[in-house]
């Protein structure tokens, strides 16, 4: 309950800046027209923007990219806006309130994803995100310290993504991200949860899973990506999408955030051949060392 009030009250924010632009908007027309007092330029975008953290929820730098063109369009129209008098062209006048539907449209789109976004909702897959992972993460370590229920991080990325985004370009890149983040889904049980962390990384929280059972739904996606052959094409030659996973099984006291980053090194140096699974074997600090000298 406390969580979706929460949600709803970060909802607030779409009605506060369509509500502040259209009496601004108004005014500005009484004021050309009738002479009537002239509303202050709209705030509330601008203020609500210094307070949201884009370094959890932009992953691929698209929401600031956004941002920054938002912004330019939204001081150069008001200032055009603002300069509004009686002797004003009529038509451009009409230019001016086309430009600003578009505005108030982009704002309400951008505004309603960026909240979604801090809600844990991966606009682009219907995943979770990187802004609720840290918590529900401490959540299944806690239930493992207390009552000793075992679980599992998975961590999954599509092999050679760089190859595949320049073969089929971003649009195509993202339709293949949101096709292997469907498979993840299919992979997991109802209770298990799923995230993307980054342009071509996926985690998975395998709740109630021992390392064999962990490794067992890995195994699953790799199936239901061979089942698919989804492929691409890198000078003129096709290759089939694939996917390489890496499973470990937290112990009482781990340091999942070490974990997780552990489990990228072993990752991208341990991991030769595309498509593969690999089970991650805890090693200290020390061991880690020496197998790095003897590579």
């Amino acid at each position: 309950m406390a969580i979706s009030y929460t949600h709803d009250q970060k909802f607030n924010i779409l009605g506060e800046v369509l509500d502040e632009y259209q009496a601004w908007f108004s005014s500005v027309v009484l004021h050309v027209f009738c002479d009537a007092h002239k509303h202050p330029v709209p705030e509330v975008f601008i203020n609500w923007l210094k307070k949201v953290s884009f370094e959890k929820i932009d992953i691929e730098g698209r929401y600031t990219e956004e941002k920054d063109r938002l912004l330019i369009q939204h001081n150069d129209l008001i200032q055009e806006i603002s300069s509004l008098n009686k002797e004003s062209d009529p038509a451009s006048f009409a230019d001016l309130s086309e430009k600003f539907r578009t505005l108030i449209a982009a704002l309400h789109g951008f505004c309603q994803a960026v909240v979604l976004e801090e809600g844990g909702l991966d606009i682009l897959t219907g995943l979770k995100n990187n802004a609720v992972i840290d918590a529900d993460l401490a959540i299944e370590m806690e239930r493992l310290s207390r009552e000793g229920w075992p679980f599992c991080i998975g961590l999954a990325r599509i092999d050679d993504f760089k190859a595949v985004e320049e073969s089929l370009g971003e649009e195509k890149a993202d339709a293949t991200v949101k096709t292997v983040a469907g498979f993840v889904l299919s992979s997991l049980r109802s209770y298990d949860d799923a995230y993307r962390v980054s342009r071509d990384h996926f985690i998975m929280c395998l709740k109630q899973s021992d390392i064999v059972g962990g490794q067992k739904a890995l195994e699953r996606l790799r199936d239901i990506l061979e089942k698919a052959a989804e492929v691409y094409t890198v000078d003129g030659k096709q290759r089939p999408l694939s996917v390489s996973c890496c499973v470990a099984a937290p112990l009482p006291g781990d340091d999942v955030e070490d974990l997780i980053d552990n489990l990228y090194v072993d990752l991208d140096q341990q991991i030769k051949d595309p498509g593969s699974v690999l089970t991650y074997q805890e090693l200290s600090p020390l061991q880690r060392f020496i197998k790095k000298e003897e590579e």
